[in-house]
């Protein structure tokens, strides 16, 4: 999909609502598996080595069930995916996220949350996980404290929308002076069908 980074707020905002409704219906293909063939021809690899042009940056969650580009129906070139545990956002995550806006000039940022969710569920828990991954998952559990007890349901939306308003706290995903419209969709593994949660106002219009 052809995509130009722009510093127009109008364009900027219709790019990234555009750019959500391509994730909505690639994930309604993905539901009705009536995927899209996402092959890539000598000449398509030579205009990737030209440019990047994501229309989102993803932020997902390592589960090997969840892949973004699969769920999303999306191809070579199409997201910049960054993926941690429960959407941490520890470590080089954030720096990779700004990557996609700062550098790239994305002006649509996804968080994709998912129902049972292995580090949201150890995080409710309270498990003593040590090492990198504990790290991670003390992260997952400061956001949910006094937010949803032990209740795996609110649990995953609590965090998918707390990680939402941290990105957008940040102050530092912005491209020229224009911040990135940080979105929030919970994708059900049991019926494979995304719910936008959180459209930062992109779908009124």
């Amino acid at each position: 999909m052809p995509y130009a980074a722009s510093t127009d707020p109008v364009e900027r905002r219709k790019m990234a609502a555009d750019g959500l409704r391509v994730l909505i219906e690639g994930n309604r293909r993905f539901v009705d598996g009536d995927m899209l063939v996402h092959s890539v021809s000598p000449a398509m690899r030579i205009q990737h080595l030209q440019v990047q042009e994501p229309i989102a940056v993803v932020l997902g969650c390592v589960d090997s069930r969840v892949p973004p580009e699969v769920v999303l129906d999306q191809g070579v070139g199409d997201i910049l995916t960054v993926r941690t545990a429960g959407q941490a956002l520890s470590g080089v995550a954030l720096g990779s996220l700004e990557f996609g806006v700062r550098a790239l000039g994305v002006p649509l940022m996804v968080v994709l949350g998912h129902t049972n969710c292995g580090a949201v569920l150890a995080a409710i828990e309270g498990e003593n996980i040590t090492g990198y991954l504990g790290e991670l998952i003390g992260e997952v559990a400061v956001r949910l404290v006094d937010l949803v007890g032990d209740d795996p349901v609110k649990a995953t939306g609590g965090n998918l929308q707390a990680t939402v308003d941290t990105l957008r706290a940040l102050g530092s995903l912005e491209y020229e002076g224009h911040d990135a419209y940080v979105v929030g969709v919970l994708y059900d593994m049991a019926s494979g069908k995304i719910t936008v949660e959180d459209d930062a106002g992109l779908l009124s219009d």
